[in-house]
Parts: C-alpha cells; sequence; structure tokens
C-alpha cells in the first residue's frame, strides 16, 4: 500500500508570494495520478515537494501515514525520473541502472539480477554494456526509467520524462508506462503540460493554474464536467469554442446582436439569476450548413485543418474565429452558417461553471472506520463535498453481508466494489458558483 495526503500546502521563495496556495489533495493506492497545466503553474514545485527536495513553507505531507515535512528524501521511500534523464556519462547502462540501489544493501549478485531482470522487461538487456552516449533518446528515457523501478519503490515521480522524445516515441513510451504502472503496482505522479498525455495516461487528472488546483477527476470528468471555464479551455483537442454572450428578457445576445443556443443555456442563466456568461462548445457540437437557417448565424471560411477521418472548420463568426470539426468528405463553400444550438458548458464572468442542479451533500449510512475509505471521504471533502452520517434519504449504503457499496446516482443505485470509485461519479465542485438546486 502506497498513498500520499498533502494538507493545505503552500510553497514562497520569496515572502508573501505563494507559488502554491492551500493545496489539498489524496493520491491513492496504484493510482496513476497526472499533474497537468501550463508553465509556471506549480506542479513541479508540488512534486518537489513531494519528493523532499523543496521544503513545505506551510501545511502537512503524509506518505503512507507517516509525516514527511522534515524528512530526508532518501527515507521516503520513492523514485523520481526527471525530465534530463539525468544518466551518469562515463558509466555504462548496466552501472546506471544499478544506481538505484546503492541504498540498498543487496550482494553484488542480487544486483546484477535485478538490473537484467528490469532490463529484459524494458527490453535494454542488449545494452548493458553501452554507455549513454550511444543510446538513443528513447532508449535513454528507458535507463532512467529502469533506474527509477529497480529498488521496488512503492512510489515513482516523473517530472515531464517524454518532452525531449520525438511524438511517435513519445506514444510508444507513453503505453509502455502504463503497462509497467499496472504490472509493479506502482503510485505514480507525473507531471506534464500536454493535456493529450495526461488524458491518455491518468486514473485521475489534477489540473493546476498560477499555484493552485483548479479541478480534480478522471479524464472523463475533466472533458465532459469541466467545473471552470479555464479547465474547459485548456482540456480537449481541438480547443473548445468560447462566446460572450448576454441575456435581456429570455433573449440571448453576442456584441448587441441576437443569437440562438441552446434553450437549457439560458434557463441555467435564469436560475442562476445572470445577465452575462461565456458559453464554451467543443467543435464537434457545432453544425454549420451552406443553407441559411432561422436560427443560424452567417460566417466565413478561412480555414481548414485536416485530420484523415474528420477536418476542422476555421469560420469567422460574430467577430471571432470558430472552430467546427467535420467529416472529411464535408464539402465547404466560401460562405457558412453555423448552428450554435448544440451541447455546451455555461461559466459566469469569474469563469466559474454553472450548472442547473447540484449536489453539495453527501449522506451515508455509516462513516468509514477503515483507513483508506476515511481518506476517500477526506478527498471528498477536498473536492468541495459535505459527508454526513444519516439514517434516511442516503446516497450511499455500506451492505455489510456483501461487503459492496450502493450508490445513489442520478436516481438509479449502483454498486461499488470500493468507496474510491465514488470519485469517479462525483465531480469537483469546489469553488464553483454556490447557487442553484
Amino acid at each position: 500500500m502506497s498513498h500520499i495526503s498533502l494538507e493545505k500546502v503552500h510553497k514562497s521563495f520569496d515572502k508573501g508570494q505563494d507559488v502554491i496556495k492551500d493545496l489539498s489533495l489524496e493520491i491513492f493506492n496504484d493510482e496513476f495520478l497526472v499533474l497537468v497545466g501550463p508553465s509556471g503553474c506549480g506542479k513541479t514545485t508540488t512534486l518537489r515537494m513531494i519528493a523532499g527536495l523543496e521544503e513545505l513553507s506551510q501545511g502537512d505531507l503524509y506518505i503512507n501515514g507517516n509525516h514527511q515535512n522534515d524528512e530526508d528524501p532518501s527515507s521516503r521511500c520513492l523514485s523520481f525520473v526527471f525530465q534530463n534523464y539525468a544518466l551518469l556519462p562515463n558509466l555504462t547502462v548496466e552501472d546506471n541502472i544499478v544506481f538505484g540501489l546503492m541504498n540498498h544493501p543487496y550482494t553484488r549478485l542480487e544486483k546484477k539480477r535485478r538490473v537484467e531482470e528490469i532490463a529484459r522487461k524494458l527490453s535494454l538487456y542488449e545494452k548493458l554494456g553501452s554507455y549513454p552516449s550511444q543510446l538513443s533518446g528513447g532508449q535513454k528515457q528507458k535507463v532512467a526509467l529502469a533506474r527509477a523501478l529497480i529498488d521496488s519503490s512503492d512510489i515513482v515521480l516523473f517530472d515531464e520524462p517524454l518532452s525531449n522524445l520525438d511524438a511517435v516515441l513519445r506514444e510508444s513510451m507513453r503505453n509502455e508506462l502504463i503497462s509497467l504502472q499496472k504490472q509493479f503496482k506502482t503510485t505514480c505522479i507525473y507531471v506534464t503540460h500536454d493535456q493529450v498525455e495526461a488524458m491518455a495516461m491518468a486514473s485521475r487528472i489534477v489540473l493546476m493554474i498560477d499555484g493552485s488546483i483548479i479541478q480534480v477527476g478522471t479524464p472523463y470528468q475533466m472533458y465532459h464536467d469541466p467545473n471552470h471555464l479555464d479547465v474547459a479551455t485548456f482540456i480537449g483537442s481541438p480547443e473548445i469554442n468560447v462566446i460572450k454572450i448576454s441575456m435581456k428578457n429570455h433573449e440571448v445576445y453576442h456584441d448587441q446582436e441576437p443569437i440562438t443556443v441552446n434553450d437549457k443555456l439560458k434557463d441555467i442563466m435564469e436560475i442562476h439569476e445572470i445577465f452575462e456568461a461565456y458559453v464554451s462548445m467543443r467543435p464537434q457540437d457545432i453544425k454549420v450548413s451552406s443553407v441559411k437557417k432561422e436560427h443560424t448565424t452567417k460566417g466565413k471560411l478561412i480555414l481548414v485543418e485536416h485530420f484523415g477521418v474528420n477536418k476542422l472548420l476555421h469560420i469567422d463568426a460574430l467577430g471571432q474565429t470558430l472552430r467546427v470539426l467535420v467529416s472529411a468528405d464535408y464539402m465547404e463553400t466560401k460562405e457558412l452558417y453555423v448552428d450554435l444550438t448544440g451541447d455546451a458548458f455555461v461559466f459566469d464572468l469569474q469563469k466559474r461553471r454553472m450548472r442547473q442542479t447540484i449536489q453539495r451533500t453527501l449522506i451515508i449510512s455509516e462513516y468509514p472506520k477503515n483507513f483508506e475509505d476515511i481518506r476517500v471521504v477526506k478527498e471528498l471533502l477536498n473536492y468541495g463535498y459535505e459527508v454526513n452520517e444519516g439514517l434516511m434519504d442516503m446516497d450511499l449504503i455500506y451492505d455489510h453481508k456483501k461487503g459492496v457499496y450502493q450508490f445513489k446516482n442520478q436516481g438509479s443505485w449502483i454498486q461499488l466494489h470500493h468507496m474510491k470509485e465514488l470519485l469517479n461519479y462525483l465531480p469537483y465542485i469546489k469553488d464553483i458558483e454556490p447557487n442553484g438546486v
């Protein structure tokens, strides 16, 4: 079992200027957690604090239940894979890998056996006698990975390890990392600025901006249920469209020009009593035609990008460029009409997601007693929920006979084998607009 708790963590390099702000997060056993965000958002600093390479300015760090704020990095039972490989050029591949066992009292024979075993798993056996200068970028990264995994650490930290590789090799290494994580059953924390990499690899994603967590969730939740405009614009390729709108008398306007959007969006704005907002639509949710209809908006085609089975149209409309994804055989014309009545998200001017309904309280049949489930409750609190024990109108019931949970999700009961599975169904709602049902 390997798990990490970060509780109200702050980090500042200059007095009064926090680069990490009030960060609380539970990282679970065998999880592949990805920290993602733009450059300078604090993701690498967070990773280095977990590793012990940076001190916490405030807050608490626990690894496997043990307080680690002042513990030496060598005592934290974790390995670190750096962005630049950090291989010793004067040592062979074998010696670089065995360097990961420096603090372990293995015999020379046992060390050799472990090196050969991990080298075979990573297709490095034939390269054990080579030097780093004789290796490709992918092979160097595999050596760095072998050095991290050879000591059987329960936790492995990755700081943008694939950023120096070309696109094809990066995809291949992604698949290999996921396979190795499952094989070794390690808890992995992975830093990247590449949202495609995050979506492909993560069991959960943590999106950070300006030192704060904006949202935590599964790749599905981050894409289909963003709680902040910055999440919607960061996650997803091609990038989502954002249109600023206003509403008066149940009619929607953009720049004082009337436009037609999904009626559900207007209902949400009225529920929250807001009259200006951002509407965001995925490129595949905007429809386009060469024929004018009553509810469409005129646009002019300015660019076409081809992606095999699809192509992306860049259309000048509403004073901005809208991206529309269509099939490869769509016959575009210079003048097009866009339909904005498809599925969309609505955000207030503070970029907070507006929802028609929201559940903020979770009623459970009994408060958990085992450590893992208690940590799930802590993470639900980090997500913005209130968790209460009750006898009626319960959302989560523990079945002692079967050893499973029954969870009421949108009116239907589903069975969960572990309480941690709640995080796959309950979206992150911290800091979003409190109005609504």
